[in-house]
């Protein structure tokens, strides 16, 4: 099994300066503006920012885009913001595995950014001065512009799942469907959902609604139909998470505030699938602001999954392992973790 065991930030988005040690099960608390979401997009960038992934934006499918479209405010975008401060020159982002470091450079030159690796693939450039294999070109201010050279994955590939990126999965979804649907994943994730609803799914459509516009829907045993964004945003997450899965098929799955939108049935759930993923040689990378999720999740596989309490001060990343005992004396003392950065 490849485990990415440390992973190291310099200079990347919020993160000055870092690193983290990972398990086959990792888990993320900290307050809100305190690395974790850095820590997993430097994950999903990792092995190659310009392999597809199952997400949409505007006709755009590969992982750049996609974490660009999270981060678009107005009508500013393009790729500064993968650069500490709008300003540093380059950013690193290095996967330490079973094999040799892997190293990821986002370098800066006039109005582009260079995509770098340590591996002996890509076409070589000279930049300032240093010879660099590179992988591809983004425009710095432009999401829309990239110049592709290599986009299969470099390393294990990986998945990020947000409620952020339901919008984006949809899109995906809608385009590829003809495809998706004869995998016959769709049958399974409603089957599944069913267990913690008031309904009985058998599989999911792609029908005209009213108006003739098209909808993803979960098919009833009795025939009816419900729209999948009328479910409820927990039933919805779930089909779409498991659906995104199955078509990936990362080696390493990054989840991004697991618990948002899930009841404590719904989580039970998430939990046990999380714990077999781990048994078969998955790495799971996730973050959450719920202690309660931390001990739910943790407590599937505890022999394989380590906590950390994080924040970020002036850019340079802290980290405190936690153990469940301690995750359950923080849950008697009535702890917010959003405002537990004194306990480092």
């Amino acid at each position: 099994m490849t485990v990415i065991r440390r992973l190291k930030l310099e200079k990347f988005k919020g993160v000055s300066q870092g690193e983290i040690n990972l398990a086959p099960l990792t888990i993320i608390i900290g307050a809100n503006n305190s690395g974790k979401t850095t820590i997993l997009e430097a994950l999903f960038l990792a092995p190659n920012p310009f392999r597809k992934v199952p997400y949409l934006v505007e006709g755009n499918d590969r992982a750049i885009r996609i974490v660009g479209a999270l981060h678009k405010t107005l009508e500013s975008e393009g790729y500064l913001f993968l650069l500490h401060n709008y300003t540093s020159k380059i950013a690193k982002v290095e996967c330490e595995m079973d094999e040799s470091p892997y190293l990821l450079e986002l370098i800066r030159a006039f109005n582009f950014i260079y995509v770098s690796t340590n591996r002996e693939i890509g076409d070589h450039v000279s930049i300032d001065g240093k010879e660099k294999r590179i992988i591809g070109r983004l425009d710095a201010q432009s999401s829309s512009r990239m110049d592709i050279k290599i986009e299969k994955p470099l390393i294990d590939d990986t998945l990020l799942l947000s409620s952020s990126l339901t919008k984006y999965a949809y899109e995906y979804l809608r385009m590829n469907w003809a495809s998706i649907v004869n995998l016959g994943i769709c049958r399974g994730a409603a089957e599944e959902a069913s267990t913690f609803s008031n309904e009985r799914y058998v599989d999911l459509t792609m029908e005209p609604f009213i108006g003739g516009t098209l909808s993803i829907n979960a098919y009833r045993h009795d025939g009816a139909r419900r729209r999948l964004g009328d479910l409820g945003d927990g039933v919805q997450g779930y089909i779409i998470s498991r659906i995104l899965y199955e078509i990936a098929q990362p080696k390493v799955l990054l989840w991004d505030d697991v618990e948002a939108h899930f009841n404590p049935r719904i989580l039970l759930s998430i939990s046990g699938w999380i714990s077999e993923l781990v048994e078969k040689g998955k790495q799971v990378v996730l973050t959450t602001h719920s202690l309660e999720a931390v001990r739910m999740i943790a407590g599937e596989s505890q022999d394989k999954a380590r906590i950390y309490l994080i924040s970020l001060v002036d850019g340079t990343l802290n980290t405190r392992e936690l153990t469940l005992q301690e995750v359950e004396e923080l849950i008697e003392a009535g702890v917010d973790v959003r405002a537990a950065e004194p306990l480092l």
